[in-house]
């Protein structure tokens, strides 16, 4: 199925450009709203659903990486860096990862859910739970303030655990200027929203914890017990209508990484009928039993272009 040819329509650009605004200033206002609680039941409130507005946010943003959130290049890169600023991060550095990702997946720099006999499985667990407990999210912003701070610390002297070297080593140094510059923009957006809402850093701090929380467990869940195979190793997870119009067709994961210029809107088109489709919630439970052993080796072969473009 990975191989079979496909008809590739245009972006449902208008569409994209009308969700990524609605969320945009629903994140805000519900910044706002967290400004103005009474109490820290109102902020949790306003945190919670903050955490869940976002989500689709990122599924955006993951179509602004791949070229297909618009048609039209200047539109697709400025929303680009608009949903990034409000993850927060460096568009050209999240789309750099993610692409890496895609000619990573399933690898050994890549196997979260997985160890080797040998391998120390303390170690594993604990970089397992730290990741999907915010983690994941959490090294963006702290790779932000490190690529502003001290750029060059970026590469080699702070990075040490062989996934993130992969992640980091494969961003190109001439990159790093423009990702410096995003970073410092997406700084003084915060800043000035932070104080224009007349929002308190500890109201902003809950706010994107609970989105890096939501975000970050269930990262690795369309992945987790797939294949050991750079295009086929993710799953279509069944979910229930109302939650997979939330994610924007994020769960059908196989279908992205076998055809991963195919937008959003059309991914359940494109399902893998060689393969089982486990339930979301299943998949969910499953996946935070933590890592297990195996003494398979994953295919590892770059997946070539398609991620790329």
């Amino acid at each position: 199925m990975s191989g079979a040819p496909v008809d590739i329509p245009a972006p449902p650009g208008r569409v994209n450009v009308a969700l990524a605004l609605v969320i945009v200033t629903g994140g805000v206002a519900l910044q706002w709203l967290a400004s103005r609680a009474d109490g820290w039941p109102g902020v949790l409130g306003a945190g919670v659903a903050f955490s869940f507005l976002f989500l689709p946010l990122y599924s955006l943003l993951h179509e602004a990486e791949h070229r297909v959130f618009h048609s039209h290049p200047a539109v697709n890169e400025g929303f680009g860096l608009l949903l990034a600023a409000f993850f927060p991060g460096p568009f050209t550095f999240l789309r750099a990862c993610h692409l890496g990702h895609h000619r990573r997946n399933r690898s050994d720099a890549e196997m979260f859910d997985l160890y080797y006999p040998g391998d120390d499985v303390r170690r594993k667990h604990v970089i397992f739970y730290a990741l999907y407990l915010g983690g994941f999210w959490l090294l963006v912003p702290l790779a932000m303030a490190v690529v502003l701070v001290a750029p060059g610390a970026l590469r080699g002297r702070l990075v040490k655990d062989p996934s993130a070297v992969a992640m980091v080593e494969g961003i190109p140094a001439s990159f790093m200027r423009r990702i410096r510059a995003e970073c410092a923009g997406v700084v003084l957006l915060h800043v000035g929203l932070v104080l224009a809402l007349g929002l308190s850093p500890g109201r902003y701090l809950l706010l994107y914890a609970l989105f890096g929380l939501n975000w970050s467990a269930q990262q690795y869940v369309t992945h987790a017990h797939s294949p050991r195979h750079v295009l086929d190793g993710a799953h279509n997870l069944r979910a229930h209508p109302l939650y997979e119009a939330l994610l924007l067709h994020f769960n059908w994961h196989l279908a992205h990484h076998q055809h991963p210029r195919v937008p959003w809107l059309y991914l359940p088109r494109h399902d893998d009928p060689t393969r089982e489709r486990p339930g979301y919630l299943t998949a969910f439970l499953r996946f935070w039993r933590g890592p297990r052993l195996t003494a398979a080796v994953g295919d590892s072969t770059p997946s070539g272009g398609p991620a790329g473009t």
